[in-house]
């Protein structure tokens, strides 16, 4: 059965699936256990996925939201806390991985990753443009001209 494409009028979007409470709630066990994916996680060549660990049925029905915890392996990489979705399980984006796939995606994970990480420089050169403003500003209020060459970056979790 071929998942329906959901289009709305007047927002584009590239949803393709199920709901979240579609596919747990016609699973035994509210699908604990089991693997899903969203199709924007389609764009990665790693595998990105997400196993549930716990299902609770929100009592709103008009909302028809459902509060999930999974295990999530983004990238190939698994995470190291357990996630809660809830907001997002209202968007129709999410596929059910079937059974004879789940051993081929759990093998494809790596414990150990060769890719190092890359650390971003924790500030930048100002545009040219912008320092002109600063010292701009800074004469007309009568304020020391300093230059400033970098803009800090912040850390952001």
């Amino acid at each position: 059965m071929a998942t329906p494409v959901i289009k709305y009028v007047g927002r584009t979007t590239d949803f393709k699936g199920k709901t979240l409470w579609e596919i747990v709630g016609s699973l035994k066990n509210l699908g604990v256990g089991r693997i899903i994916t969203r199709s924007v996680f389609e764009r990665y060549p790693e595998a990105t996925f997400m196993k549930i660990v716990k299902v609770e049925t929100c009592p709103d029905e008009e909302r028809r939201r459902v509060r999930v915890w999974v295990e999530k392996t983004f990238r190939g990489k698994k995470q190291p806390h357990i996630t809660e979705i809830y907001r997002t399980s209202y968007k129709p984006d999410y596929r059910l991985i079937p059974k004879n796939e789940e051993a081929k995606l759990l093998a494809s994970v790596k414990t150990v990753h060769d890719k190092s990480d890359v650390i971003l420089p924790n500030r930048i050169e100002m545009p040219v443009l912008m320092k002109k403003f600063i010292v701009k500003d800074h004469e007309k209020k009568g304020l020391a001209v300093s230059i400033f060459n970098y803009l800090a970056m912040g850390t952001y979790y």
